[in-house]
């Protein structure tokens, strides 16, 4: 561990809770494991995991009026392959076992850009296109790039030439949740580019690696592991992989970078990880890390008693503090606290 991720591990060893503020919420959304802004909108895409008895979606929320309505499926929604950059993917996802993870969008022009989302109904990463040019952004379906076998993803974040890193949670055959809970190894980072295939990222091995951002191009690796507790920067800009961490006092799940691009937050649940049933959620954190130095500061903290539990995301928006749990009929909102 190098001097200043040792000094962002001792900054750790000293968040307490940070000043409460009572959530307030927009009801309706299930599963919102993730939330993305459009950029130059209020509008957040929210993913849906499917839950029993409960179908995956993806959920378009209006920040300004806090109001949200369902992006896919949608009748209204078209589906237009993309035979030339997605050869192997020309069928649109199945509304029946859709269940959306992770998400990240990239702008590619005005008021135009790219979705990804990870779904677990086909293991897959799905590519759509968002116009916002109208009153609500307008989503088109365009492909796919399947998983190889035994691959459990999690999070995802779109690169410069249209491919993607994506977090391998857990292998299906290897033990699956249960080794992430016992700490072991259970996948990395996977990479994809146009024409190519996915490829594992050798060094990347984390337990139960999660939430994902990049910086220069992709060469910088932003990670969460959620069974390690840390948050780990991988740097490829060298011959070798260089690998410095940061533990914390939660699970880190989803990533996201400010709004001002300087610092990311990184939120994730407190729960008892011992025995083998069912977690047993006990509060979330939201904390700021600082990219240079894996500095970490608490942004907010809430404890088995906050109602929502189960929250896997944190986002600026316009002074707010957007918050999305991976289970649930709710999203939470509060302002951001300094």
């Amino acid at each position: 561990m190098n001097r200043p991720t040792l000094f962002a591990a001792l900054l750790v060893l000293t968040i307490g809770t940070a000043a409460a503020a009572d959530l307030q919420y927009v009801t309706g959304p299930t599963g919102t494991e993730d939330l993305v802004r459009v950029a130059g909108t209020p509008w957040l895409i929210g993913s849906g995991l499917a839950e029993p008895q409960v179908p995956g979606r993806l959920h378009l929320i209006d920040s300004a009026r806090k109001q949200w309505q369902q992006a896919f499926p949608a009748a209204a929604m078209r589906s237009i392959p993309d035979a030339r950059r997605f050869p192997d993917c020309s069928t649109p996802p199945d509304a029946a076992t859709f269940s959306a993870h992770g998400l990240a969008i990239r702008p590619v022009g005005r008021s135009h850009h790219h979705l990804l989302v990870v779904n677990h109904g086909r293991e897959a990463i799905e590519y759509f296109t968002v116009n916002s040019a109208g009153k609500t952004p307008q989503l088109t379906w365009v492909g796919c790039v399947a998983m190889p076998a035994d691959v459990y993803l999690n999070s995802v974040a779109a690169l410069p030439d249209g491919g993607f890193v994506a977090t391998q949670f857990y292998a299906k055959s290897q033990g699956g949740m249960g080794a992430i809970r016992t700490g072991a190894l259970t996948g990395g980072v996977l990479e994809w580019h146009p024409g190519g295939v996915v490829t594992p990222i050798a060094g990347t091995e984390l337990s139960g690696a999660n939430g994902i951002e990049t910086t220069d191009g992709g060469r910088v690796l932003y990670v969460a592991a959620w069974g390690g507790r840390q948050i780990v920067r991988f740097d490829r800009r060298g011959i070798d992989l260089k690998k410095d961490s940061v533990p914390v006092d939660f699970a880190p799940d989803n990533l996201r970078w400010s709004r001002s691009g300087r610092t990311l937050l990184a939120t994730g649940q407190r729960f008892d990880a011992s025995g083998s049933g069912p977690l047993q959620m006990a509060g979330w954190r939201v904390v700021r890390v600082t990219p240079a130095t894996l500095a970490v500061a608490p942004v907010y903290s809430a404890d088995a008693s906050e109602p929502l539990q189960g929250v896997s995301v944190g986002l600026e928006v316009d002074g707010q503090l957007w918050v999305g749990p991976f289970r649930g009929d709710r999203i939470g909102y509060l302002p951001l606290p300094r």
